[in-house]
């Protein structure tokens, strides 16, 4: 797990380094909840910064463990995503938000259709900077991450049933932590915390079963929430630890733009040097002013999920990468 971890800062290290300068004014908000807006747009009479980005497109779509999927490990599909942010500064105080939403969907003749992308994610970062304190603010942030509709495991012990594996607010993980942000320019931003507080959500079906009673075809099944390590009965887990997130948006070539965002978290009451890693990349290629073509690949590591089909071990490193082109708007 170290090498893993020491592997993705690397990566973040070196792109930060060694990547181009772009424009500032060609920057849009952060398709991957990084704190950052439209310097294009103007602020309203309120002086908010509000904007949004919708894309729908044809994409391919590969996955290794990822759970919320629930689809094929390989398939041609339809997907789409919404990236909204609202902003404002007023003297030393700053307010940022940020909304992503992404969902995939595969229709097959074989498989009938099946999700195989779902994202919920939203990041709200209050800041105040104090006097001669250059690019660094003091900083609350909270965090949810979900997903939308219910995902499946498929085969469910050797059948042709299907095992609702996931759902909206099943599992949800909220994170709330003061801190310090990091900002030196307009691309790249470091937010830690040493005090984070977080809490894993199984309030949806935390008993969800195939058959009443959690026995089926002579197998005792494992309620929904142990499978994210919460006991179903109390519904929620709370950890406290350290949280660092790492946002990254640049244009490393023409027309060719890098996204990136690293959470780390440790849990102080339990295994803190296992650390949870929830790292999103994302490169977008602008053909024109409508057509886009993107590839992104997402990991995400967390030793309290089990492994459904043997769930005394952890589910390992899950992973999701994802091809695509089509529409792209400017909201």
């Amino acid at each position: 797990m170290k090498k893993i971890i020491s592997l993705l800062i690397l990566v973040l290290i070196i792109v930060q380094v060694n990547a181009q300068d772009g424009s500032v004014k060609e920057m849009k908000a952060s398709a991957n909840s990084g704190i950052s807006t439209d310097t294009t747009r103007k602020p309203d009479k309120n002086g908010w910064v509000k904007g949004a980005n919708f894309n729908l497109g044809l994409t391919q779509v590969s996955n290794s463990n990822w759970i919320a999927a629930g689809g094929d490990k390989f398939s041609i599909s339809t997907a789409a995503s919404l990236n909204a942010f609202a902003s404002r500064k007023w003297g030393k105080k700053s307010w940022d938000n940020i909304l992503d939403l992404n969902y995939g969907l595969v229709k097959t003749t074989t498989l009938g259709t099946r999700k195989i992308n779902d994202r919920l994610d939203f990041t709200s970062i209050f800041g105040y900077q104090p006097n001669n304190w250059k690019n660094v603010r003091l900083s609350v942030l909270g965090q949810l991450r979900s997903q939308l509709t219910n995902g499946y495991e498929y085969n469910y012990f050797g059948t042709t049933t299907k095992r609702r594996n996931s759902g909206f607010f099943a599992p949800a993980y909220i994170v709330i932590a003061p801190g310090i942000e990091w900002k030196p320019n307009n691309w790249f931003s470091v937010f830690g915390s040493p005090v984070a507080t977080r809490w894993t959500i199984v309030s949806n079906g935390p008993y969800s079963y195939v058959s009443q009673g959690g026995v089926f075809n002579g197998n005792i099944e494992t309620p929904l929430a142990t499978l994210y390590g919460v006991y179903p009965e109390k519904e929620n887990r709370g950890e406290f630890g350290a949280f660092v997130t790492a946002s990254l948006r640049k244009d490393i070539l023409k027309n060719v733009t890098y996204i990136s965002k690293l959470d780390l978290y440790s849990n102080y009451l339990k295994s803190p040097t296992n650390i949870d890693v929830f790292w999103t990349n994302k490169f977008l290629l602008k053909v024109n002013k409508f057509i886009q073509v993107s590839y992104s690949i997402d990991m995400l590591y967390d030793d309290d999920v089990k492994n459904p089909v043997a769930t005394t071990r952890a589910l390992g490193l899950q992973v999701l990468s994802t091809l695509g082109v089509g529409l792209a708007l400017k909201l």
